[in-house]
């Protein structure tokens, strides 16, 4: 069993963007047969609308360290400022084809309609530079506004009982959003937006009907870091922030405001691959980011978050994923970039160069805390690098609430003595103490430079390192292909092949020379491959693959690796550090067992059971179970305990799909069919008690019904008159005749639902005897009748 996060987590809960759907209890559904899917429409547009919320503990390094002089430190090779925080400017325009895949929602979200992909283009666009207060620190931001339109296209949507009936159309949505993120390492500080949604039927704007009209307000405290620059392939951290949601709007169709939510989350990131933007399948329109960095983003339960291709080139992301497992999947792929203030631009290719800019350079690759630091930035025109000579700066450390003003020279060119101090961030990452941006910009002109200050507590010449942190994880189990994280621990089973990326780093500020790798595998295989020359606080990765043999016993495996195995590096300042290892957990999958209560009705609550659910390796499993409630609907309920319950409106086979997993998110699936029994149809006679034979009676039997029929409400039931001459016919639910005898009567009315149960009603009529009529008495005589007058 492999935890999940280790101990300094503590115990953050990630609170859900996206409720489950379904419900364990609706019994008060008996009746209600007529719910119109505009109303069920409610949890796709809420699934849309939380995805545009868009979407590694290691310890410190403590290790001795040796001085350098100024002279090595200046000397310093390998600074790469692509992999450093960008700068933007006002104007500067990004360009995205977006992709809503909203299928898998549609089919789990007890919803009579289908959707197509939701496409269109995402306009995202930094219109102020100013300042807001965060924690008490005057803090530098960019507003970026973001704007975009998508639709299912003509004919892309299909909803049932919408105000015209079944139909084909149009579903549109219309985002417009603000951002408020950091200067100094792009962490996101608030987000909010709002979404306009519309359904066309018969793709006809008269018809239009508006589902929702909403904004969601998040703010991030501390504010979420999705980089922690400088990047390397490898690269892990974790942070844990609080996230609110204030959520407003109007819809006919739910309360926004039921989507507020607040309580701390726990994410985890790591760089895991460099190089061209592609899914495997699909690639970026924009052809000039070839070399960017894939930053994989965990939530706390080790649950895929999605991704994005940060791009040096464009200063941003190439490429943003988010992904749910509730079945949603959007996508921002660049198509465009226009960066204001530049020359030689094509937008869709090739980010020119900035006509004027600030160009923050360090002393030192890296520093020891409490340690000064030479901070110089040069400030140019180009083409020609004509200096900005004489012009105030400012010098902005925030992570210490530094504030200084300093001026150009007549070269354009600001030094400032920056004392780093010993805080570290928050974002706990695998190769640093801490690193903090420092900003040094023109207030006036609102031209921005930064850098990030590294701050490392063993700076040396070359230290050859193998960083276990920094191992990136693949593994590829049938067809499905995932990346494991360092924070929720290394899991496989028995057949998994797992590909490891192991780093040779030199944390040093000088380049070391070449030198070898050694890999130990789980099964004792040695394998040894050549490391070219590493520059400093750069790294050098060989590939190993290891398959788990199917008899591998449950337990930790361990990988290990040597950099230098043969000490041939002299310089190498701590060979303490060049041997690392980390363990796989071997384990099984989980083992579902499921049970339900049998002979139940429609209506009744049906217990789901599947807590016999165990996990051969140990530890709890949880189980999320997706029923059809409804022919073609699927609805999906959360079970921490593996005990659920539901109802069915409808007799019949249904399928439950039980998803078991355990804490390493291994699964076991089970598929059955629950079987509801229909429930008779009701009947009930009204009529008099008795009546006068050879007198019209009517017996009504409109007190009938079928609480689990799916026909139309006029069709619910058949009723049938036995052995009675009806003058409605037989199969009305009045029955009007005359009875021609005297005495009890049997009545009989028969039910009949669309399932073809019966219900008989048998009740009793009394016919009373009609009392003999006198008529006054007459005399006859010799055939003459007499009067009395005649008497």
């Amino acid at each position: 069993m492999v935890p999940l996060w280790p101990s300094i987590f503590g115990s953050s809960v990630l609170t859900s963007l996206i409720r489950p759907y379904g419900t364990e209890n609706q019994a008060s559904q008996v009746g209600e047969r007529s719910r119109s899917s505009m109303n069920r429409f409610g949890p796709v547009v809420f699934g849309l609308i939380f995805l545009m919320l868009s979407a590694p503990l290691t310890g410190m390094v403590s290790h001795h360290s040796n001085t350098l002089t100024d002279m090595d430190v200046r000397s310093a090779e390998g600074w790469d400022k692509d992999i450093d925080v960008p700068t933007w400017r006002i104007g500067d325009e990004w360009v995205y084809e977006t992709k809503f895949d909203v299928a898998q929602l549609i089919a789990q979200a007890n919803v009579s309609a289908t959707l197509n992909t939701l496409t269109g283009d995402t306009k995202y666009e930094v219109t102020d530079i100013f300042f807001i207060n965060i924690d008490n620190v005057q803090t530098l931001v960019y507003k970026m506004e973001i704007t975009g339109s998508f639709t299912s296209g003509n004919n892309g949507a299909f909803i049932e009982d919408t105000p015209v009936g079944d139909a084909n159309g149009r579903l549109d949505i219309d985002y417009e959003g603000e951002d408020i993120i950091r200067v100094r390492d792009l962490a996101v500080v608030n987000s909010d937006f709002t979404l306009d949604v519309t359904f066309a039927p018969f793709n006809i704007g008269l018809f239009a009907t508006d589902l929702a009209l909403i904004s969601f307000d998040t703010s991030y405290s501390p504010p979420k870091e999705k980089y922690d620059f400088p990047l390397h392939t490898g690269d892990q951290w974790y942070m844990e922030f609080f996230s609110s949601t204030v959520a407003g709007g109007t819809s006919d169709y739910f309360d926004p405001n039921t989507f507020d939510t607040a309580g701390p989350e726990n994410n985890s990131w790591q760089i895991t691959a460099n190089g061209i933007p592609t899914d495997g399948t699909e690639f970026i329109d924009y052809s000039g980011c070839d070399d960017s960095f894939k930053i994989n983003e965990w939530n706390q339960t080790g649950v895929s978050a999605g991704f994005n291709w940060y791009c040096p080139a464009v200063r941003y992301n190439s490429w943003m994923r988010v992904s749910n497992a509730a079945g949603f999947t959007i996508d921002w792929m660049l198509k465009e970039y226009n960066p204001s203030d530049s020359y030689g631009v094509q937008s869709d290719s090739n980010p020119g160069t900035r006509n004027v800019e600030v160009d923050v350079d360090l002393q030192f690759l890296a520093t020891l805390p409490n340690s000064e630091q030479i901070v110089t930035a040069t400030y140019e025109t180009s083409p020609g690098g004509v200096p900005q000579g004489n012009t105030n700066m400012q010098v902005r450390y925030e992570s210490i609430n530094l504030l200084a003003n300093p001026s150009t020279n007549g070269n354009g060119i600001v030094e400032y003595s920056l004392n780093i101090s010993n805080g570290t961030d928050t974002t706990p990452s695998s190769d640093d103490y801490s690193s903090n941006g420092v900003i040094v910009w023109d207030p006036v002109n609102e031209i921005i430079g930064a850098a990030t200050i590294v701050i490392d507590l063993n700076v040396v010449g070359i230290d050859l390192i193998a960083q276990s942190d920094s191992i990136i994880v693949t593994r590829t189990r049938g067809s499905e292909v995932a990346t494991l994280n360092q924070a929720i621990g290394y899991a496989a089973l028995p057949g998994d092949l797992l590909s490891f990326s192991i780093p040779a780093q030199n944390r040093g500020v000088l380049t070391s020379p070449a030198t070898e790798i050694e890999v130990v595998t789980p099964d004792g295989t040695n394998i040894r491959e050549s490391v070219p020359a590493i520059p400093s606080y750069s790294e050098q990765r060989i590939s190993v693959n290891w398959t788990v043999p199917t008899d591998a016993a449950i337990g930790d495996q361990t990988l290990s690796f040597t950099v230098d195995p043969d000490e041939l590096v002299t310089e190498d300042a701590n060979r303490s550090n060049n041997d690392a290892s980390i363990d796989i957990f071997i384990g099984r999958a989980p083992t579902g067992a499921f049970s339900y209560d049998e002979g139940k009705f429609t209506f009744d609550n049906i217990i789901l059971n599947a807590s016999g659910s165990f996990d051969e390796d140990g530890g709890d499993v949880d189980c999320r179970f997706e029923l059809e409630s409804q022919p073609g609907l699927i609805e999906v309920l959360e079970a921490p305990g593996c005990v659920s319950q539901w109802n069915w409106s409808d007799d019949g086979d249904w399928m439950v799909r039980i998803i078991v997993f355990d804490e390493e998110l291994d699964e076991d699936i089970i598929e059955t069919n629950v079987t509801i029994r229909n429930r008779a149809p009701y009947l009930n006679l009204t009529m008099v008690e008795s009546i006068d034979v050879e007198t019209k009676v009517t017996i009504y039997a409109n007190d009938s019904g079928d609480v689990d029929s799916i026909s139309p409400p006029a069709q619910h039931v058949d009723i049938f008159w036995p052995d009675l001459n009806c003058e409605e016919g037989l199969t009305q639910p009045t029955c009007t005749f005359t009875p021609m005898g005297e005495g009890p009567l049997q009545i009989t009315a028969k039910a009949v639902d669309d399932d073809g149960a019966e219900t008989y009603v048998n009740t009793t009529l009394d016919v009373l005897n009609i009392a003999p009529t006198v008529a006054y008495p007459e005399l006859y005589y010799g055939g003459e009748n007499l009067t009395p007058d005649n008497m």
